[in-house]
C-alpha cells in the first residue's frame, strides 16, 4: 500500500507543478501595441513634394500667360494689280557735260499712264466676305464657376471681358466660350 500512496503523492505533485508552469506560461493580458506613428520627416517630405507640385503648376500657368501667342498670318486672295510700264523719255539732242552729269545723278521723272477703270455694271455685285479673324483661337479648357468663370484659350487663362489680340471674351458657359471681334461673334467649343 505504501507504493500506491507514494505513486499518488508523486502524481499530485506533478499536477501541481504542471499548473504552476501553465500559469507561468500565460502572461497576464496587456493592451495591444499601437502601430508606430508616421515620423515627422515622412510628413515633411510629403509636404515638400506637394509644395513643389503646386509651384510647378503655377509656374506653368504664369509662363503660358507671359508668352505672347504668335499671330497666325492668314493669306487672302488679293485682286491682281495692273502692270504699269513706264515709257522711255524722248531722246533729244546731246546736252552739255554739266547737264549730262546732272542727268546721271537725277533720273528724269517718268509719267505713268492712268490704269483703265472698268465698270462692273454688267455683273451682279458679290457679297463682301467679312474680314478674317486676326488669330486662330483654340479653347483648351473651361474652369466654370458661377461667380468667376475662366477659360484657357491659346494657353492663356482669361475671364469675361479679357482680350486676346483684340478679340474680346464675351461669355463663358459650361461647355462653350463666346468671343467677339469687329462686330462678329464666334462660339468656341472644347475639342
Amino acid at each position: 500500500m505504501s507504493l500506491i500512496n507514494d505513486a499518488l503523492k508523486r502524481a499530485s505533485q506533478s499536477d501541481r507543478n504542471r499548473q504552476r508552469e501553465t500559469v507561468r506560461k500565460h502572461a497576464p493580458m496587456e493592451p495591444a501595441a499601437t502601430p508606430p506613428a508616421p515620423s515627422s520627416s515622412m510628413l515633411a517630405a510629403i509636404c515638400v513634394i506637394v509644395a513643389l507640385a503646386l509651384a510647378a503648376f503655377f509656374f506653368w500657368q504664369w509662363w503660358g500667360a507671359r508668352r505672347p501667342v504668335a499671330p497666325v498670318k492668314l493669306e487672302t486672295a488679293a485682286a491682281p494689280r495692273p502692270v504699269v510700264r513706264l515709257a522711255a523719255p524722248p531722246r533729244s539732242a546731246p546736252a552739255p557735260a554739266a547737264a549730262n552729269a546732272q542727268a546721271a545723278v537725277m533720273p528724269p521723272p517718268a509719267i505713268a499712264p492712268a490704269p483703265a477703270i472698268e465698270t462692273a455694271l454688267a455683273s451682279p455685285a458679290k457679297p463682301v466676305p467679312p474680314p478674317p479673324w486676326p488669330v486662330e483661337l483654340k479653347l483648351m479648357g473651361i474652369f466654370f464657376n458661377q461667380a468667376n468663370p475662366q477659360a484657357l484659350i491659346n494657353a492663356r487663362t482669361v475671364s469675361v471681358g479679357d482680350e486676346i489680340d483684340g478679340i474680346r471674351v464675351t461669355r463663358i458657359a459650361r461647355d462653350q466660350v463666346t468671343v467677339g471681334w469687329n462686330g462678329q461673334s464666334k462660339q468656341l467649343t472644347l475639342e
